[in-house]
């Protein structure tokens, strides 16, 4: 599990494609809600792309990532790839 600080509080991290990022969250974000997070060392800034609230009360929220550098791209790939 990747840990992620988001809308003040944990989530984790579930995958990364194409310039998307999918995350567990303690809160819910509507479609094109802006959000920043933390993804280990790294600070990103996305847009939701909508949320599902899980069985344990959590959402997964998937983010388009905006203004990815290339150094964040390869990070996030290789975390996500384990």
């Amino acid at each position: 599990m990747i840990a992620v600080r988001i809308g003040g509080g944990e989530g984790e991290l579930v995958g990364y494609a194409k310039n998307v990022v999918e995350l567990v969250s303690p809160i819910s974000f509507a479609p094109g809600q802006p959000a920043r997070f933390e993804v280990a060392e790294l600070s990103l800034e996305g847009r939701s792309l909508g949320s599902r609230k899980r069985d344990d009360g959590r959402f997964t929220v998937r983010f388009r990532l905006i203004s990815l550098r290339r150094e964040e791209r390869e990070r996030l790939e290789s975390m996500a790839s384990g």
